[in-house]
């Protein structure tokens, strides 16, 4: 299909932190990505312009008239903003040349306008220079010039505008996000650095007089900590911006080779992806995340062809050890991240094992297609990743890590009611053991069968063999080592489950699951100072739970039952605020609750009504309730053993039966 090129306003959208607020509530996050979606849908029609693509928690748009694009963008904003809570939305603006070729679009306007959306701020409308020169004499607009910014992959430097009405956010130029360099304050800063320079040269000159002795007798082999690295994430350049997804892959991948080798700290993708973007020097960064070696990069895609850069830096120096360019087909893009994993392990001096040299490069599927669907499928929300990764299925039946997302996608997908978490769970576990069947040597399918196993039998004891398969085959598997620590710690095993949250923070430290561990280890060991501390060091954005959640839980642990309702909101029906009446004497309004429950849906909530009639005290009613949840999967029971939830049936043997049919008596 021949291509087609348009002059174009063009405008990118972005949410803001959306990947934390998945962390920490799904389904808001995924509520406010469908909002954005109907208001862009609805606006842009409005000003005739053209929805190109929306892709996760952006988007991008044209429009034949510029003053019709910027009415367009105020709007989207303000409709964005009038939102409780606001919807923290970024906004850029470029004119350019587009080319349309085979039902996409690209051109270097395109890889621009994004590039100048990704220094907003929410609340933000950024332009360039020739948006601005087309609307200078319209009142309506009220702008301010920001400065000359050099930004990545765009050769010459951009001056950027703001619009600055009424309501919207204007950055401050030292607030302004992404990896860019402010030109006019540079050339401010070079007189002030000759004279500097020059009194640094007789400094440089005594210390190397002083040093160089020590300098000469120091090899470069690398050992101990000096094997330790983080891959940031590789930068997409290609002209089609909407590429990211395959550079992020790439960079997962590379990840997970290098990840195989026992002799090597990796840190792991969670960590490693909060640098997104970010401006901290190499050192810096490898000093946060505890390592001596900095892998960065870039991918370039057009067509079936594909560029990968590489370079790996030593960090305490600041000097490279390694680059190296790959001009191929994208079909061995698998070929170039084995490629990249073993010269790093021989750069570092690292032991590489026989086994390890086999991992290293068994490719996760020939299909170039099947890869793609599933890397796009990893960006989405779990409700709609079931699709692409059926499709991935499809056209390779036998690559096992697509099935293995695909068993994660049907085990954490959101359960209209109680009733249809059966099925998924079944479905959930067939896709689980034909991963592993496809591939018995891969440590995501060991650990994802674990964690299904767990999910389908409500019986940790049945995961730990397939966790500690998974982290056999991966010793950097920072996410094999959180649910393990789950397992364990979900029997009783507290000294074990520390010890395997312990090599998670070294693997991960910016890691959700991570933090959520060690709360739930916390709150298990009935430690409520620790857990309380815990929740209060680490980020609010970094956990899924809510401060005043953190409390209740806390007082909870304490048997301060009055903190507790003076804590919890007036309108809130929490368990533990339900609770807390009982033990406050007040147990009708707890039994009132669970009447309530019951007569509402008693499926969905049999759990929830299980422990309310326990601390009533009607332990019959709460045995029977409890095995209603067993037989719904209802994974509250996986806790059992040793959440104080369940204290006041410990005794009952009705109980003990229930403990010994999930094989934790």
């Amino acid at each position: 299909m021949p291509s087609t090129r348009q002059l174009a306003a063009i405008l990118f959208t972005d949410i803001a932190g959306y990947t934390a607020m998945m962390q920490r509530d799904e389904q808001s996050a995924i509520k406010m990505v469908k909002h954005h979606r109907a208001v862009l849908e609805k606006t842009v029609g409005e000003f005739e312009g053209n929805v190109i693509e929306f892709y996760g928690d952006g988007s991008l748009c044209i429009f034949t008239s510029i003053t019709k694009a910027m009415h367009c963008a105020f709007s989207i904003q303000q409709q964005m903003q009038a939102d409780h809570p606001p919807v923290p939305l970024r906004l850029g603006l470029h004119i350019g040349e587009v080319i349309y070729e085979d039902g996409k679009i690209m051109g270097d306007g395109v890889n621009i306008a994004s590039r100048i959306q990704s220094l907003g701020l929410p609340g933000s409308i950024l332009f360039s220079k020739e948006i601005f020169d087309k609307i200078r004499n319209h009142p309506e607009f009220k702008t301010v010039n920001l400065g000359r910014f050099r930004m990545k992959n765009v050769h010459e430097p951009m001056e950027v505008y703001a619009l600055a009405n009424d309501g919207l956010t204007v950055p401050a130029k030292e607030k302004i996000e992404g990896r860019v360099v402010d030109i006019t304050a540079k050339r401010n800063q070079k007189a002030t650095r000759r004279w500097i320079l020059v009194s640094a040269a007789a400094i440089v000159i005594t210390l190397i007089a002083l040093l160089l002795p020590g300098l000469l007798k120091n090899n470069s082999v690398f050992t101990g900590s000096d094997k330790s690295i983080a891959v940031l994430p590789f930068d997409n350049i290609s002209n089609d911006t909407l590429q990211q997804y395959f550079s992020d892959g790439i960079t997962e991948d590379i990840i997970t080779q290098l990840s195989k080798i026992a002799d090597l700290k990796v840190i792991s993708r969670t960590s490693v992806m909060e640098y997104k973007n970010n401006k901290k020097n190499i050192k810096k960064i490898a000093d946060e995340l505890g390592v001596a070696n900095i892998l960065e990069g870039s991918v370039r895609r057009e067509g079936d062809k594909v560029r990968i850069t590489a370079q790996l830096i030593n960090a305490k120096t600041d000097k490279h050890i390694w680059a190296e360019t790959y001009d191929r087909n994208a079909s061995e893009v698998f070929a170039i991240q084995s490629e990249v994993a073993q010269q790093i392990a021989n750069k570092l001096n690292v032991k590489l094992t026989t086994e390890e040299g086999k991992r290293i490069i068994e490719k996760a599927t020939d299909n170039v297609e099947a890869y793609e669907d599933y890397l796009r499928a990893k960006k989405l929300p779990w409700s709609q990743r079931i699709e692409p990764l059926l499709n991935a299925i499809k056209k390779d039946p036998d690559f096992s890590l697509a099935w293995a997302e695909l068993a994660s996608a049907y085990s954490k997908i959101p359960f209209r009611n109680q009733i249809e978490k059966p099925y998924y769970v079944r479905k959930s576990l067939d896709a689980a053991l034909t991963s592993v069947a496809l591939g018995p040597e891969r440590s995501e399918t060991h650990m994802i069968l674990g964690d299904v196993l767990k999910i389908s039998t409500l019986s940790p004891t049945i995961a730990i063999k397939e966790l500690n398969k998974s982290i056999e085959l991966n010793p950097n598997n920072a996410e094999g080592y959180v649910y393990l620590a789950f397992a364990l710690m979900e029997l009783g095993s507290f000294p074990e489950a520390e010890k395997n949250l312990r090599k998670a923070k070294q693997l991960d430290p910016l890691s959700t699951i991570m933090n959520t561990g060690w709360l739930n280890y916390y709150r298990y060991i009935r430690d409520p100072e620790k857990y309380l501390s815990y929740r209060n060091e680490i980020r609010p954005t970094n956990i899924p739970d809510s401060t005043q959640g953190a409390k209740l839980v806390y007082y909870f642990l304490k048997d301060e039952y009055d903190s507790i309702l003076f804590y919890s909101r007036p309108t809130s029906l929490s368990m533990l605020k339900s609770i807390a009446y009982t033990r406050t004497g007040q147990p009708d309004k707890t039994k009132k609750i669970a009447d309530s429950l019951e007569k509402s849906a008693p499926y969905d909530f049999a759990f929830q009504i299980g422990i309310l009639y326990a601390w009533i005290g009607d332990k019959q009613k709460a045995i029977e309730k409890l095995n209603l949840a067993y037989r719904l999967y209802d994974f509250g029971l996986i806790s059992i053993k040793v959440d104080k939830l369940f204290d006041p049936l410990r005794n009952e043997e009705g109980f003990k039966e229930l403990l010994k049919k999930m094989g934790m008596d």
